[in-house]
């Protein structure tokens, strides 16, 4: 593997400084520090790295899981938290970006450079393993439901409970009320899998459960407080399909 590209997102300078000194000396390459997920995501959408060492107490708006579920908007790549805030509440919601790691400070180095190892044994799939891929993470629909590949275990997902589905690249991520669950599929892959008429796809990049629209706008609909565009070849089909119900 060529040398792994680290983005260190930190808010406490002498922390942010010992970390990539050490980070470089493990003989990984290292990318500027910055101690907002503001800047980090400006930095990422110029160049991005290959992992993430995300601190959740930031400076600016946005703390270490807001940034880490607008990074996974823009790329698949892998976070690791660093962190002092380890209650229960802070880890439940850092759960949900699917994070490969949540280390508490103070950390040791070693373990960093554990859960940077392991991140890397499940690496992105090469595009000739998608579609085998595709069968481990998702199977047929039973019952008006599906099971998706969750770590070690397969999860069961009713298909009305699912509110959309959102790619990225040979990812999707299929959002439910109280989850998230990301797949190794693309989402056309998914169509000719999952085969439910409340399941309309309305843009290049998602699919949207009719039921759990709560708003129309000309180029857009609501789910909760997610806005999600509407393309225009699917515009037409979406508001028949609309008025049908």
């Amino acid at each position: 593997m060529e040398q792994i590209k680290l983005l260190i997102v930190e808010d406490d300078p002498i922390i942010a400084a010992d970390l990539e000194r050490s980070m470089k000396k493990m003989g990984y390459q290292v990318m500027e520090a910055v101690d907002s997920g503001e800047e980090a995501l400006d930095l990422i959408k110029q160049e991005a790295p290959d992992l993430v060492l995300m601190d959740i107490q930031l400076e600016g708006d946005l703390d270490g899981v807001d940034t880490a579920h607008m990074i996974s908007r823009i790329a698949p790549i892998p976070i690791i938290y660093l962190t002092s805030n380890t209650d229960e509440r802070t880890f439940n919601r850092a759960k949900l970006t699917q994070p490969h790691g949540f280390l508490s400070k103070p950390f040791r180095l070693t373990d960093i450079k554990h859960s940077i190892d392991l991140a890397f044994m499940d690496q992105s799939p090469s595009p000739e393993a998608v579609e085998q891929s595709e069968e481990e993470t998702l199977t047929h629909n039973v019952n008006k439901s599906i099971f998706v590949k969750s770590k070690e275990h397969l999860v069961k997902i009713k298909l009305d409970d699912i509110q959309y589905i959102e790619a990225d690249s040979c990812y999707c991520t299929i959002k439910t009320k109280d989850a998230s669950h990301l797949i190794v599929s693309t989402l056309k892959k998914f169509t000719q899998s999952v085969q439910h008429e409340p399941l309309k796809r309305i843009h290049r990049s998602y699919i949207v459960h009719l039921q759990h629209i709560e708003k129309i706008g000309d180029s857009y609909v609501m789910i909760g407080q997610k806005m999600i565009p509407v393309g225009r070849s699917y515009r037409e089909e979406l508001f028949n399909s609309i008025n049908k119900l």
